[in-house]
């Protein structure tokens, strides 16, 4: 069996320039060959398979108890070693197939090994020349972007796109990209001037992050925040308005309460008539109503009153 590979190899010749030389090397086995190798491992597979399916068959039907526990487990420990004998052999003849393959994979290993090291000098070699590549394009790129005009508040880090430094995308097409990027931010702007209200928080939030979505959901979102404001203190405008017209009530209630009380004793400290002050009730009687009420009244117009009554000879007194 040949494994063969191939490379060129780098030279440098006398005058300091690097050559390719070619060179051919072949993994030889000599032994063992493909046909040599075993295919299958021959044994008495189907004799034993029929031996095992005609011997268990009778567990199958096996109706043990509690008495025959014994017995059942017997039989469990009959099964388990046929089991383990099957299983010991099986391991046993893996080992023996494995042993050339691993001592052959860690000679492998060790050559490959070999080989990695001046793969590792090379990709350390390629990566630094790559860095080099990508510092000077984006040095090109950060130019480009200075040209274009973007919006003030846009940074290049914000529209920065990581495939522009491959070295398959031309500044071109970067340009093409960036300008695109540029009217539509434009045009995001305009739509958020004209939001009906919060535009300005909005437009805060887009000049951060450049992301419309974000920005209209800020501006949805103080909406919200307001309304809930406006609806709250409306809520407690009319709270604070039924307690202020509960208190006017009240403090009506008092006052008038506490007039009546002033009138009761207004009128209870008015001396009553005289007996020879009383109107004398003519010969001739007449019809004569009885009257209860409350005036309120200062004292002045109280006395007033009791020389008003007296005068056109209308008894009254104290209400008990």
């Amino acid at each position: 069996m040949e494994v063969c590979g191939k490379w060129k190899k780098t030279t440098t010749d006398t005058s300091g320039d690097l050559k390719k030389k070619e060179e051919r090397m072949e993994l030889r086995i000599t032994n063992p060959q493909e046909s040599w190798l075993t295919e299958q491992i021959l044994w008495n597979n189907e004799e034993l398979k029929a031996a095992i399916a005609e011997k268990v068959k009778d567990y199958k039907t096996i109706a043990y108890t509690e008495d025959s526990l014994k017995d059942m487990k017997a039989d469990r420990a009959d099964l388990n070693k046929l089991k383990k004998a099957f299983e010991d052999e099986r391991k046993r003849v893996k080992k023996i197939c494995m042993e050339p393959y691993t001592k052959f994979e860690q000679q492998v290993k060790e050559i490959t090994a070999l080989i990695d090291e001046p793969i590792g000098l090379i990709d350390s070699q390629i990566r630094e020349i790559d860095e080099r590549r990508k510092a000077a394009k984006r040095e090109e790129i950060e130019e480009l972007f200075a040209s274009i005009g973007f919006q003030s508040f846009v940074k290049l880090d914000m529209i920065w796109d990581e495939k522009w430094l491959n070295a398959t995308v031309t500044l071109p097409k970067i340009e093409e990209q960036m300008k695109s990027r540029m009217y539509q931010i434009g045009t995001d702007v305009v739509t958020i001037s004209k939001l009906p209200e919060f535009k300005f928080e909005a437009m805060e939030v887009y000049r951060k992050t450049l992301d419309m979505n974000q920005a209209i959901q800020e501006g949805q979102r103080l909406a919200d925040i307001q309304k809930r404001k406006l609806e709250a203190e409306r809520m407690e405008a009319e709270r604070k308005a039924r307690e202020a017209e509960e208190a006017a009530k009240q403090q009506t209630a008092a006052d008038q309460k506490e007039d009546s009380k002033k009138a009761t004793n207004a009128s209870g400290s008015v001396p009553e008539a005289p007996a020879e002050e009383t109107a004398s009730i003519p010969e001739e009687e007449e019809l004569v109503f009885q009257l209860d009420f409350r005036v309120w009244a200062t004292r002045e117009q109280i006395m007033a009153l009791r020389e008003y009554m007296l005068k056109n000879r209308i008894r009254f007194g104290k209400v008990e």
